[in-house]
């Protein structure tokens, strides 16, 4: 009786061993967690690769590529990418379409659909799929993030609103033939969309969804993009020259002619001056708007293919997509000089910065 109970007894200590042995471990790895921390977070610019179906995620802060998201299952020919004002979530196009065909085969594919991809920003998963009538050029968030605004790149073109939660459509608006790129005012008042087959660009009130008016501008204008001092930019790439229209008075007020063809356009506020990719080209070139004229500084050797392009909020830097070369090309603003080029996935086409 008495060995049962010696036998017992050691049980009982080499069990309260063991739990102490275990105390100390887990004690040990809360400590390392708390003092060194997994950083989750940086300041990422996201890509939008047409030709391999995926987003490059770039780190700002190492300018390299950091992950991929893989979009082969969602759609083919990703085009162009919007970040919502709260950075949570990011709209891709899908038009089953690759834009580099042409304008004319773009009309010979009437058999092609569209689609919006919405992205979580953080980890790339997909929360939401819409499907669109017909291929669309691009798809923006409101300002609010509760709608989705893209248009048919058709004849008979269209622009469609839909519920960023649930993909629900909520509004169709007849425009006319072939608009292109949308984009909200700064604002949020007004929604921009050029007409490529005409000579105007259209505004649609943003609570109403109607047409408010009709804007003249020069002939088959193919794209608008919305600058950080309020205005919109028109690209005219058959005219080689850019329109300006003011999105409070929503009149053209003020233009300039450029010796090539004009692709997308930024507008750096700090330095007071004009971007412009030149496409199909390997530069940007920059403007300066002096005694009520525009005028050419210089341009800015990319990669080949200059095709989108954007600022950091503090205008230091701009990051150029080159569609042709498969890379991103780092500019130094203010010294207007190229510091790097970061490989990205094929034919990238879109850029957005989560800073």
């Amino acid at each position: 009786m008495q060995l049962k109970k010696r036998i017992y007894t050691f049980k009982i200590l080499i069990i309260n061993g063991l739990f102490f042995i275990l105390f100390l471990s887990s004690c040990k790895e809360k400590k390392g967690i708390e003092t060194e921390p997994i950083v989750t977070d940086y300041p990422k610019g996201y890509v939008v690769n047409g030709a391999s179906n995926n987003v490059s995620i770039i780190d700002l802060n190492e300018l390299s590529v950091k992950n991929i998201i893989q979009m082969t299952e969602l759609g083919r020919f990703p085009h162009h990418i919007n970040l919502s004002t709260d950075g949570k979530k990011l709209a891709v196009a899908l038009p089953e379409f690759d834009f580099l065909l042409g304008h004319a085969a773009l009309h010979n594919a009437t058999d092609k659909k569209g689609g919006v991809a919405v992205l979580d920003a953080q980890n790339g998963n997909t929360l939401l799929k819409i499907a669109v009538p017909s291929v669309n050029f691009n798809a923006v968030f409101s300002p609010d993030g509760s709608e989705i605004w893209t248009a048919s790149s058709t004849h008979t073109g269209e622009m469609f609103v839909y519920d960023a939660n649930n993909g629900m459509l909520k509004s169709q608006v007849t425009l006319g033939a072939d608009p292109s790129e949308v984009v909200f005012s700064k604002d949020g008042q007004y929604v921009f969309v050029a007409l490529g087959e005409s000579s105007f660009v259209y505004v649609l009130n943003a609570k109403t969804r109607l047409i408010t008016k009709t804007i003249k501008v020069d002939a088959f204008p193919t794209n608008v993009w919305a600058g950080s001092d309020d205005k919109i930019y028109v690209e005219n790439k058959v005219a080689h020259t850019i329109n300006i229209i003011d999105a409070k008075t929503l009149t053209v007020v003020d233009y300039l002619d450029v010796a090539f063809t004009p692709g997308q356009i930024a507008y750096n506020q700090s330095l007071n001056e004009l971007w412009i990719c030149q496409a199909g080209e390997n530069k940007v070139a920059y403007f300066e708007r002096k005694n009520n004229l525009w005028s050419l500084k210089g341009s800015i050797v990319t990669g080949n293919d200059a095709h989108a392009i954007t600022f950091t909020k503090d205008m230091k830097r701009a990051f150029v997509v080159n569609q042709k070369g498969n890379t991103v090309s780092v500019i130094d603003a203010v010294n207007h000089t190229k510091t790097k080029d970061i490989s990205v996935g094929s034919q990238p086409n879109g850029i957005v910065l989560k800073e």
